[in-house]
């Protein structure tokens, strides 16, 4: 009985000790960390290591670069198709019992305009499709280096093309499409949607953007202050940009970068979240506004505590009850 009693109180001393050290890690010089974050944080260190290995990696090797993230497709009906001449392809993520003429989500994944399509981009979709209860299209657009703007941008834009003249064969609802991207997607996404306006191709239902990047951050107070230590670095954003705008006079390019345009007139309504320990935080602040300047009904949504699109398995479950709840605010398909 005594040594029961020993190895109950040595496991709830560990235990506190554990809770005291997870709780020790969520203070830090610029406030209070979420726990989930701030372990996830300890676990991953800094990124050099992993940015030089990226830099010498073909597009094919770049897509197996989350492969260690864990996907979960059960329940799922998934087409993938080559949809254009330049072997653009997409992926068609479908759950077994939605109705026929369902909403739609056009979604562009994130990678610092680097990365393919990959296993972090499959726990969007799959997300996506679940919070929502739309069938999501996922676009593999073509990344740079190799290709630079802007033919990612044209991809993303051909792939909304496609769908809105395809998707009724999956069941889909062509007039019930929003657009949805995180970093470096929810940037190409702000792309579509104000050329899909200027274009008269469609009016969208909404835009749902993770931590856009709506312009180059570097002199801006987020990026100072969280460039280097929290996650998303310097090195790869650098990497990024230089990689995605080669030319430097297209850092203010409009069609790059959507801070920069001058008539955003009746574009979709947006929901624009951003994080408070994300170097890119202000540059959603600041599209935020400058939507809501242009009468663009727009939601912006600020998580309190994290890093960058909220990476990592500990905060998996804050991601679902923020989708699901931005999913029945809106009510997509109505």
């Amino acid at each position: 009985m005594k040594i029961i009693k020993i190895i109950i109180l040595s496991v709830l001393t560990m235990s506190l000790v554990l809770a005291g050290y997870i709780y020790s890690l969520t203070f830090n010089p610029e406030g209070r960390m979420d726990w989930g974050q701030a372990m996830f944080l300890k676990l991953v260190g800094n990124n050099d290591s992993q940015i030089a290995a990226l830099k010498k990696m073909s597009i094919q090797e770049r897509s197996h670069f989350a492969d260690g993230v864990p996907i979960n497709i059960n329940g799922f009906k998934i087409d993938t198709l080559t949809i254009t001449k330049d072997s653009l392809k997409i992926f068609i993520y479908r759950q077994s019992n939605l109705p026929e003429n369902s909403p739609v989500i056009v979604y562009y994944h994130g990678g610092a305009f680097l990365l393919p399509w990959h296993n972090v981009s499959v726990t969007y979709a799959t997300l996506l499709a679940q919070t929502f209860n739309a069938i999501v299209v996922g676009i593999d657009y073509r990344v740079a280096p190799e290709y630079s703007f802007p033919i990612p941008n044209n991809d993303c834009y051909a792939a909304l093309e496609w769908t809105i003249q395809q998707i009724q064969q999956w069941g889909g609802d062509s007039t019930q499409i929003m657009l949805a991207g995180e970093s470096a997607g929810a940037t190409l996404a702000t792309t579509v949607a104000i050329r899909a306006k200027k274009e008269n191709l469609i009016q969208l239902k909404y835009q749902l953007l993770d931590c856009p990047v709506s312009y180059i951050p570097l002199n801006t107070e987020a990026y100072k202050k969280f460039k280097n230590g929290y996650f998303l670095e310097e090195n790869e954003m650098l990497y990024g940009v230089e990689s995605y705008l080669p030319n430097v006079s297209d850092y203010t390019n409009k069609q790059a970068m959507p801070f920069y345009e001058d008539s955003i007139i009746d574009i979709a309504p947006a929901i624009v979240i951003t994080c408070e320990f994300d170097p890119l935080r202000d540059t959603g602040r600041d599209y935020a506004k400058k939507l809501t300047d242009a009468n663009i009904p727009t939601k912006h949504i600020e998580m309190k505590g994290m890093l960058h699109c909220m990476p990592g398995p500990f905060n998996e479950k804050d991601r679902f009850k923020l989708y699901s709840a931005l999913a029945k605010e809106i009510n997509l398909g109505q």
